[in-house]
């Protein structure tokens, strides 16, 4: 694992497994995405213990940012939605329904315009319900 490509914002990163390491967050420096590897994780382990953390990294990217990202979106369209929650969605960026947006923490890996415009379409739901004419 340690070596493969990684995408945040559109951006390529090369992950980096730091072994036997005191417990910190993973953390981006330069083109890499250094995860520090616990004391003591059997190598084994290695691979499913840095694809949990990967996700767990990601999620919280977009817990933190994709609130803010949305609220300009909000304002313009002069909409208001009531909740933002990041999902796990299988098969879609995003989703809206009933004031509350849904969006995949995937959307994080895309570059900005796409997250942009996930975030204006889902935006537009809040007028429009349907893929009509008038979406």
């Amino acid at each position: 694992m340690s070596g493969e490509s990684v995408l945040y914002l559109g951006r390529q990163f090369r992950l980096r497994l730091l072994p036997e390491q005191d417990p910190r967050p993973l953390a981006l420096r330069g083109r890499w995405l250094e995860l520090p590897l616990p004391r003591g994780l059997a190598p084994e382990h290695h691979g499913a213990y840095a694809r949990a953390a990967l996700v767990d990294w990601y999620r919280r990217r977009a817990t933190e940012r994709l609130p803010a990202w949305a609220a300009p979106w909000a304002q313009r369209l002069d909409v208001s939605f009531r909740r933002l929650l990041v999902t796990d969605q299988a098969k879609r960026w995003g989703s809206c329904s009933r004031g509350v947006l849904r969006l995949n923490w995937r959307i994080v890996q895309a570059p900005r315009a796409l997250v942009d415009y996930v975030l204006a379409h889902e935006h537009t739901h809040l007028i429009h319900d349907r893929h009509g004419r008038d979406f």
